[in-house]
């Protein structure tokens, strides 16, 4: 019997803004992981005081400094487990995250990790750093600035390597669809080998990257949908993406 589609997108925690990264089917052990975790929160760490603390989340949540040296059981007790059995599953992958502590809710964050899957699924890995305000309270403004969310997004890049990542907010998603994987972004990471395949448009800020990846940027202002110069460089970015939509995902059999 078929297991039950994965969603293209786990919708996170954020009211407001989010940063997604996705890769295909990638084996990886729990020790990986944990070494990918702690390198991805320690280059936060070094971004802004808001990431100083976390606290891993979980069937008992503990301060990550605390379960730093252990994280790696930690993970592999979080092992997802088969749909219709319930038995550990290690080819689907584990699930573990964290979330910032000793900060207003306003200037919170949470991260959530679904990695190590084997599956043949289109994305099945992925990692989802989101904005955590409360209900009809939308994130402080310097907590969403641009200086913020570029560096928390190539942190997110350099500890993963996905295959595309994105800084976006909420009702840009809503507005034009969670499942469109190279959609309108207010930043759009492309991994080397698809970066290679598109131009970028003269209307947003593109840069190269060391490792030969492509990281676009609509505006180096906090992204507004109310804003149509940012709104049309988002848009701008999608359209140049538009062949990498067309590919045969997932990209290996």
């Amino acid at each position: 019997m078929p297991r039950p589609p994965i969603g293209i997108e786990v919708k996170s925690k954020s009211k407001d803004f989010f940063i997604g990264a996705n890769w295909e089917a990638r084996a990886e052990t729990p020790d990986e992981l944990a070494v990918r975790f702690l390198s991805m929160t320690d280059a936060l760490k070094e971004i802004d005081p808001v990431f100083s603390l976390w606290t891993c989340t979980g069937r008992s949540p503990e301060k990550l400094e605390k379960v730093r040296d252990r994280l790696a059981a930690e993970i592999a007790a979080n092992v997802l487990r088969d749909y219709w059995n319930n038995e550990p599953s290690p080819r689907e992958g584990y699930s573990f995250g964290a979330l910032t502590r000793n900060t207003p809710k306003t200037r919170s964050f949470t991260v959530s990790c679904r990695a190590a899957s084997v599956l043949n699924d289109v994305f099945g890995n992925r990692v989802i750093l989101s904005t955590d305000a409360v209900i009809g309270c939308r994130p402080d403004a310097d907590v969403v600035s641009y200086r913020i969310f570029r560096a928390a997004l190539l942190a997110v890049v350099h500890a993963w390597d996905p295959v595309h990542a994105r800084a976006t907010s909420h009702p840009l998603v809503q507005t034009y669809g969670g499942g469109i994987y190279f959609g309108p972004a207010w930043m759009k990471y492309l991994c080397p080998w698809l970066a290679e395949m598109i131009t970028p448009p003269s209307t947003v800020l593109a840069e190269r990257l060391p490792n030969g990846g492509l990281l676009m940027s609509a505006t180096t202002e906090t992204f507004d949908v109310e804003n149509p110069a940012h709104m049309a460089a988002a848009k701008d970015m999608a359209n140049a993406m538009a062949p990498l939509e067309r590919l045969p995902w997932p990209s290996h059999g």
